[in-house]
């Protein structure tokens, strides 16, 4: 039998710690976190976020100023520095235009006005709304596709199909915010320990028992 996205919840919260989602000083560094992680890997983008942290430009006003040049300079470590700096100075315009009244915004709003941003896609635009806003948004990345595949969901490949599919199903769970925060740092470090003893198939199974 297929288990319930509170049922899968509970079986990693028994066997991980996740630690702290997301890792960051203020929003803005979340949201900034988001863009630089496209496409390449966490440690990655803290050397990106260290850089911006010790040249005193991590805040919007620093961003939207600071010379194109020197920014992608700043954010090389995080790979695609041409394109990503044009899209944080984006997020930066976005962030200070509308982030105020942002919680005056449905979840629906909020997400077609993220999504409106060049370089905000579906998956940065939930990293957004559940870690800046606490909307209770799943994730639903490559890492939560691997889980769901070996938990018995056959779900269908690309975010966006993913998402469209199965939030019926995940939001009979009813899960909080903060539960949806969790919820994905559980998924992620599971990654981790699956690919540690073989692969999900593998994990899932131990995870069973």
């Amino acid at each position: 039998m297929v288990p319930s996205f509170r049922q899968l919840y509970q079986l990693l919260d028994d066997a991980i710690d996740p630690g702290t989602w997301w890792p960051a000083d203020s929003d803005f560094e979340i949201g900034i976190g988001a863009i630089l992680t496209q496409n390449t890997a966490w440690v990655n983008v803290a050397q990106a976020i260290a850089a911006l942290h010790a040249h005193n430009v991590l805040n919007p006003a620093a961003i939207a100023d600071i010379d194109p040049a020197e920014l992608k300079i700043l954010i090389r470590p995080a790979g695609f520095m041409n394109a990503k700096a044009t899209y944080v100075k984006n997020y930066a315009a976005w962030f200070m235009a509308h982030h105020q009244a942002a919680e005056t915004f449905s979840t629906h709003q909020l997400r077609s006005s993220l999504l409106a941003v060049k370089g905000i896609g579906p998956e940065t635009a939930d990293d957004m709304l559940l870690y800046i806003y606490d909307r209770p948004m799943f994730i639903w990345d490559t890492y939560a596709h691997r889980m769901l595949t070996a938990a018995g969901y056959d779900p269908p490949t690309g975010y966006e199909a993913m998402r469209r599919r199965l939030t019926a199903t995940m939001q009979e769970a009813d899960f909080t915010s903060a539960e949806q925060q969790r919820f994905h740092g559980l998924i992620v470090e599971a990654g981790k320990h699956a690919t540690a003893v073989g692969g999900w198939e593998h994990y899932w199974q131990r995870l069973r028992k």
